[in-house]
């Protein structure tokens, strides 16, 4: 799964994909025709416990893409801003739109509203799907005025979707059936897609009362939403173990942002994370929400999926609170399940299959 931060210039979008992938910032700039792109372990104390419980020798974290996509300006003619979005849409299952909450004045020099611009750049996203679906209404008007049959389902769904992003809503707030959203799908409009929005504070201002209104309007369209001052956490990330301790005690951190911006984009992106235990390795794998645990067993291995039998599942909060396989039997925790069993976040895999 992949996850593309955008935002206005100076929201922090490089400094939030700086942070989540350890890379420096000096080498971000040093390079701005390169593709963005790395692969990031995701932080998950629960792996620990499972590697402990089967005294398995290593450890395989689970993993996540990041792309840090283009900047978008504010008032950009619709050519550009659809060719950019379009760009996200087709390089990423989901977003993280990094919105500037600190200074007095944004990066055009006009005063700072968090809350206007985060509206302006969610209308330019609606905007951008409105002119994909649009395009695809006019084409099959013109299809159907050479065809006996005026009727067409796929006209009447997009009309439907159209009309509520008119509305200024998102496709992902209308309900479809299993072949409409099939259908919509394969438009990869960004409406569809998860967002995070990551309102980025001052070193002063943690709690984010600059941020106040913003993240009223994303409670309102049932936005996630994070708190960090990015600019900090990248020169925290860059010191010493020992001394970003200190600091982030110092600032009264819990953790790193790193880890938290990791799990939170992890979260948005709606997989659930399983497990896999054995004294060899203890391995943490995602997979997208609602897919069956054959599905599950074909992410370890093909012969897992070909010779599926069925899997054997334990809730990660049974086998810490038990302790062992033996523990989880006896205390009833422990089920057999067929391919149709719909994964849960945390469950314990070990599949059956024949040869």
């Amino acid at each position: 799964m992949k996850l593309g931060f955008i935002g206005l210039p100076g929201g922090g979008k490089t400094t939030c994909f700086s942070i989540v992938t350890g890379r420096p910032m000096e080498e971000l700039h040093a390079a701005p025709g390169e593709a963005r792109i790395a692969v990031v372990k995701i932080p998950d104390d629960r792996l620990a416990r499972v590697a402990e419980i089967y005294e398995s020798r290593r450890m395989v974290q689970a993993e996540l893409t990041f792309v840090d996509c283009v900047s978008l300006h504010k008032g950009e003619d619709g050519r550009a801003r659809e060719e950019k979005l379009t760009r996200v849409a087709r390089d990423a299952d989901s977003f993280a739109l990094t919105l500037q909450c600190f200074g007095e004045m944004d990066y055009d020099g006009n005063a700072l509203d968090p809350r206007a611009d985060l509206e302006a750049l969610a209308l330019e996203i609606i905007m951008t799907d409105l002119e994909v679906v649009g395009g695809r209404l006019k084409r099959i008007d013109a299809e159907l005025k050479s065809s006996r049959d005026k009727a067409s389902w796929e006209r009447d769904l997009l009309q439907r979707v159209y009309d509520h992003l008119m509305a200024e809503g998102f496709a992902r707030e209308l309900e479809f059936t299993h072949d409409e959203a099939g259908l919509i799908r394969g438009f990869s409009l960004l409406t569809m897609k998860p967002w995070l929005v990551i309102f980025n504070v001052a070193e002063d201002d943690l709690e984010g009362r600059r941020a106040a209104d913003a993240r009223a309007f994303a409670d309102e369209r049932g936005l996630a939403h994070i708190t960090i001052a990015a600019e900090l956490e990248r020169e925290i990330a860059e010191l010493p173990e020992d001394e970003a301790a200190e600091f982030l005690a110092d600032y009264g951190l819990e953790e790193s942002a790193r880890d938290h911006l990791i799990r939170a984009c992890n979260e948005v992106v709606g997989v659930v994370t399983y497990f896999t235990a054995a004294s060899v390795e203890a391995h943490a794998w995602t997979i997208v929400g609602g897919a069956n645990a054959r599905d599950a067993a074909g992410k370890v291995h093909t012969d897992l999926y070909d010779g599926f039998i069925r899997a054997q599942v334990i809730p990660f909060e049974e086998m810490d609170k038990y302790g062992s396989e033996a523990a989880c039997r006896e205390a009833g925790v422990l089920r057999l399940e067929g391919r149709d069993y719909i994964v849960a976040e945390g469950d314990l895999l070990d599949i059956r299959f024949s040869r």
